[in-house]
């Protein structure tokens, strides 16, 4: 998505199935803009730090809830660390 992370969700939009990021769609249309796969940033190197436990992992767009932080030491994401309720 255009905010950064990947799409987590799907909604309705005029009718037709959209993709959407849920931490972001409140605030900024970006969460609502595909962005194509070949115009995605590379992660070659780059790490991943989970937001809650901190443990670092390699970056890949799979990883739940990642964004890509472009000027940051770290990408984010969620390993289930607390669980997934």
């Amino acid at each position: 998505m255009k905010c950064g992370h990947v799409a987590q969700g799907t909604t309705l939009i005029k009718g037709q199935k959209v993709d959407v990021c849920v931490i972001c769609s409140s605030t900024t249309e970006d969460a609502y803009i595909v962005v194509e796969e070949n115009k995605k940033p590379s992660l070659e190197g780059r790490k991943s730090k989970c937001s809650q436990c901190g443990k670092i992992t390699d970056s890949k767009y799979t990883l739940p809830f990642f964004e890509y932080r472009k000027d940051a030491e770290y990408d984010r994401h969620y390993d289930g660390c607390y669980g997934w309720s």
